[in-house]
């Protein structure tokens, strides 16, 4: 799967991620389509638990894996 596709289907317009992260390295990171975004918030409830999560949606694409420090520092 590329790091620009959707969780759910092959679509390439990604704008809605959910990333989380714990002291050991990042538990969960992954994008979806506007068409799967709460897809997306189910997905990321089971499999990353109580777990604090950072949603990032904008009108661009988003890819896994890229760096979340420009949305913590505002």
């Amino acid at each position: 799967m590329r790091k620009d596709q959707c969780l759910f289907c092959k679509s390439r317009k990604c704008s809605n991620r959910i990333v989380s992260s714990e002291d050991n390295g990042k538990v969960y990171d992954e994008i979806a389509c506007d068409r799967h975004g709460r897809d997306l918030d189910s997905h990321s409830d089971l499999k990353a638990p109580k777990v604090m999560k950072l949603f990032i949606s904008g009108t661009g694409s988003l890819e896994r894996g890229e760096d979340i420090s420009s949305f913590l520092n505002m």
